[in-house]
């Protein structure tokens, strides 16, 4: 009786322990496709639409219920539609893990592991058409599909698409898409069905565990409204932190680690906004990068964009390709001058591409020359050390202010013709440059120096002007005056500095995108939409379980 009590135990246990893992088996899945159509209403809603291929590994739990992330919580969940295989489901709700989104429970119809199965979704979402940023004639779109915890995704998706139907009475002629600072994100198929331009994007052997993004852009009366959301007050979040953070620690912590903690946070945060090359530039083995233009020296090290287009300007009036005017106070014109069989870099030719019809200078444009041409900078320093060829032009600077300070009165003017461009990489160029500009050297019409080029008054008193100064000064007066000059025409060229230069951060190195695994049995993350162009409605994370 005793042996027999002990066996059945046995058993128990043997059994117990088999049980164990079937019932504790996670999701673990194959994505096989995943296609997204967004559909553009004439009412500004946009119809959303997923077809999501899965494929349950071998001792997968089966997949019950399906979370997708949604663009916002502006969506009509009383307008969701989900089916397999033509069989529907209608148990959707609010999803308990991925906000904003939903939880679709696919009941009699879950895919077990050895069987695949498509689940097709569709719902209306609101507020997802945005005003353009880069030209008030248009309306924006921008997207990132749902994707999955990678800790769930086994491989990688046969094909993954986005297909944006624009709205009736878009042509081709009159839609743009996004390119998100990258010249391979165009779409892979463009095509004009029933009276409205259709887009389809496509990645091939791609995870399933990132987003994907695309937009464009279309005539703004083609929809009834677009959303401009309120913009947030930073000093009222930063008050509502404080006060938060204060109530917390007042009684543990000295007022003054609270107020530096607070100093250093938004200082950091300053500091990054003007940091748009991303930290690293690739694996530092090559040493020196030899053979960079002073424009490009001047970006490695992160030197103001002011400072940057400057340089720009110098090459091109060296070359004599443009001609600049002044027609008021900061109200700078620019001509192109032919010149045949002038090699020009790339960033040149995008600079005389921002000649708008007016001769200004198009600020978007100009975003787009300073986003491909970091982009450039990247791929000309990967292997190479960023702090090697640093030190490399700092000498070849250092070596040109020496020359400067060695040159005979005579010969100053060709020895500053020569080297302004490497000077200008100086912080303290403004500073230093100014002992040398006496306004003897730079009298109008003395010699043929590139500070000829420089724009004059084009209507004014008569008074004879210094190149450069562009505010009716004379001659005599400080030689100072030069140097403030060209601060003043840099700045005016990208206008305020802080913004030109974070909407080119956004891009080029945009904050990253804070992500947490979701709890209990679903798949997906958490989403912090960055979007860096024209309009944002991005689409955040899903899962499966």
């Amino acid at each position: 009786m005793v042996k027999q009590i002990k066996f059945s135990a046995v058993l128990l246990v043997l059994a117990l322990a088999l049980s164990l893992p079937a019932a504790a088996a996670d999701y673990y899945f194959k994505v096989d496709t995943l296609k997204a159509v967004l559909t553009v209403q004439p009412d500004s809603s946009v119809e959303i639409r997923y077809a999501i291929t899965f494929s349950p590994e071998a001792g997968s739990h089966p997949i019950d219920i399906v979370d997708i992330g949604l663009p916002n919580e502006n969506y009509d969940i009383r307008t969701a539609r989900a089916a397999i295989a033509g069989s529907e489901l209608n148990d959707i709700r609010n999803s308990q893990y991925v906000k904003p989104g939903v939880e679709i429970h696919l009941g009699s119809r879950e895919i077990r592991p050895g069987r695949t199965g498509t689940l097709e979704f569709a719902i209306k979402v609101g507020q997802m058409i945005y005003p353009d940023s880069d030209d008030s004639r248009f309306a924006s779109l921008q997207f990132k599909t749902t994707w999955f915890d990678r800790k769930y995704v086994s491989g990688n998706a046969e094909l993954l698409e986005i297909q944006f139907n624009l709205p009736p009475g878009t042509t081709p002629e009159q839609v743009k898409y996004h390119g998100f600072g990258r010249s391979d994100n165009q779409p892979s198929e463009t095509s004009y069905q029933n009276n409205r331009v259709v887009y389809i994007w496509r990645w091939t052997g791609q995870p399933a565990s990132v987003p994907y993004a695309a937009g464009a852009s279309f005539s703004r009366n083609l929809v009834a409204s677009v959303y401009s959301p309120p913009r947030p007050s930073v000093l009222k979040a930063l008050f509502t932190a404080f006060l938060a953070f204060f109530g917390f620690v007042f009684t543990l912590t000295p007022l003054w680690i609270i107020a530096l903690i607070i100093f250093i946070a938004v200082r950091s945060g300053r500091k990054r906004m003007k940091q748009y090359l991303p930290p690293r530039l690739g694996i530092e083995t090559g040493g020196i990068k030899r053979g960079l233009t002073p424009p490009e020296a001047a970006l490695l090290q992160e030197l103001p964009l002011s400072q940057v287009i400057l340089l720009i300007v110098f090459g091109l009036l060296k070359k004599e390709k443009i001609a600049i005017k002044e027609k008021s106070a900061k109200d700078f014109r620019f001509h192109e001058q032919k010149q045949e069989g002038l090699e020009l870099q790339e960033y040149e030719t995008s600079f005389i591409t921002a000649i708008d019809s007016e001769n200004r200078l198009n600020k978007t444009t100009l975003r787009k020359m300073f986003t491909n041409m970091i982009s450039a900078l990247q791929k000309k320093m990967a292997g190479f050390s960023r702090r090697e060829t640093n030190m490399y032009y700092l000498s070849i600077m250092n070596k040109a202010w020496e020359q400067i300070k060695n040159s005979p009165r005579d010969k100053l003017p060709e020895e500053l013709a020569a080297s302004l461009e490497w000077l200008a990489l100086d912080p303290e160029y403004e500073n230093k440059l100014g002992p040398f500009t006496e306004d003897a050297l730079f009298t109008p019409g003395n010699r043929d120096y590139w500070y000829r080029h420089f724009p004059q008054r084009t209507t004014g008193t008569g008074a004879r002007t210094v190149p450069g100064k562009g505010y009716g000064q004379t001659v005599s007066g400080s030689a100072n005056r030069f140097v403030q000059s060209l601060q003043v025409f840099s700045s005016a060229l990208i206008g305020e500095s802080a913004a030109f230069t974070s909407a080119i951060t956004k891009v080029t190195n945009p904050p990253p995108v804070a992500q947490s695994s979701g709890s209990g049995g679903h798949g997906g993350s958490s989403c912090a939409c960055a979007c860096a162009c024209a309009g944002c409605a991005c689409a955040c994370a899903g899962g499966g379980r």
